[in-house]
């Protein structure tokens, strides 16, 4: 294994305090699955069980051009009081992830639209190109990103709302013709709303609430354990520093070691028999080395796969590192690796932790959602050694940002 460093971001930190573990959820808005890894510890697990809740989030179906010509009162009751975020799912009788046109407001409170050519030519809108590559590939095939800002209705001319009110009632047109309805697919979720407060505020803000399909699904994790199998014994250390050969020499090794890691964190998550420690493949067909040093023991898989947004995904990390901080040396775990695979459809997968709330001073980098596109993160932590202090344990984490060619985040 080798990371393409183009497409892959690795750092790596000794405190759990750091921003970029702090910022780490809420940078990424939507999340269709978690993976979370350990050695096999009952303590952990139960602590986990009984602090974290459930996510859950709706499928229904909503009209776009209504929350556009209510902005301003959409951000003030729904996005902003309530935190919900939205992104849609399609048309049509079954919700679906392969469309051309694709939406979502995030915690923002900002509408992204994804749309192709056809659409965008309709629409009338400003928006920027979207495009990857070099020459004539560089001119893309006429996508381009539209974003709007819920919250600034009142600081907008009459003029600029009715056009743009005007669009999305002619896009409606077009939909129902097209699709048979200019009613959209859509997945929802609250960071703060319970369950009935979120089914109430959605319903009311759907059009013809009676007819219209919605479904509240709760997110279940699956648990699964791999018995005897290789497990490393890790020990994390920040890059080394400096441009002599020396270092560079040690750069290379610190970076195998970390890819090392990370392909055990993949393998154990897919359940790969080349980690069980009576393996006897045929080393002609398939050669696999577990880091060293490493022990033989037990693996637990826990998955969450839905529409999940970022205050679950914190809660996790947070209850994590607690356990890796304060528990004490004969509970705590070697290490945990935790795996978050983003919504790959959706126009906005990554924002700044610089962004300001209801506001685009840094706009969210340009991506495709209709091409084969990778966004995912993977961050390993460890309870370190014990500290200077009688129970005070050192802590370390490595995380690893992975991106698609048609993402622009890392350029």
């Amino acid at each position: 294994m080798s990371f393409d460093h183009c497409r892959v971001e690795i750092s790596a930190g000794l405190s759990f305090e750091d921003t970029k573990i702090k910022n780490l959820a809420r940078s990424h808005p939507f999340t269709q699955q978690l993976d979370l890894i350990f050695p096999s510890n009952t303590v952990f697990q139960n602590a986990l069980e009984t602090s974290l809740k459930a996510p859950q989030y709706v499928k229904l179906q909503l009209s776009l051009s209504k929350i556009v010509a209510d902005n301003a009162s959409f951000i003030q009751k729904y996005a902003t009081q309530s935190g919900i975020s939205f992104l849609s799912a399609g048309s049509g009788p079954k919700f679906s992830t392969q469309e051309e046109d694709v939406w979502c407001i995030d915690h923002r409170g900002v509408l992204t639209l994804s749309v192709c050519k056809d659409t965008y030519d309709a629409l009338g809108l400003a928006g920027k190109r979207v495009a990857f590559g070099k020459g004539k590939a560089k001119q893309g095939d006429g996508r381009h990103v539209i974003s709007i800002p819920l919250y600034t209705k009142e600081a907008e001319s009459t003029k600029v709302r009715a056009q743009r009110e005007a669009a999305f009632k002619r896009w409606e047109e077009r939909r129902t013709r097209e699709v048979g309805s200019p009613l959209w697919n859509v997945l929802a979720f609250s960071e703060s709303l319970s369950a009935e407060d979120l089914e109430t505020t959605l319903r009311n803000l759907a059009t013809d609430r009676d007819k219209i399909y919605f479904e509240t699904i709760q997110v279940q994790c699956q648990n699964n354990v791999s018995t005897d199998i290789h497990i490393p014994i890790v020990q994390l250390t920040l890059r080394p520093q400096g441009k002599d050969a020396s270092a560079k020499e040690e750069v290379e090794d610190w970076y195998e070691t970390i890819e090392e890691l990370f392909e055990w964190v993949g393998m154990a998550g897919f359940g790969a028999t080349r980690l069980k420690a009576n393996d006897r493949v045929d080393p002609f067909v398939a050669v696999y080395d577990p880091p060293s040093p490493s022990r033989v023991g037990n693996v637990t898989h826990m998955r969450w796969s839905g529409f999940i947004g970022p205050s679950f995904v914190q809660s996790l990390i947070g209850t994590i590192t607690h356990q890796l901080s304060q528990s004490p040396p004969t509970d705590c775990l070697d290490f945990i690796s935790l795996t978050s695979h983003a919504c790959i459809w959706s126009p906005v997968s990554y924002i700044s932790p610089k962004v300001q709330q209801g506001a685009m001073n840094v706009i969210p980098p340009l991506r495709d959602p209709t091409r084969e596109v990778e966004d995912s993160w993977c961050l390993i932590m460890t309870s370190g050694h014990v500290g200077e202090k009688e129970g005070e344990n050192s802590c370390a984490w490595v995380l690893a940002e992975s991106v698609g060619k048609h993402d622009a985040r890392f350029g």
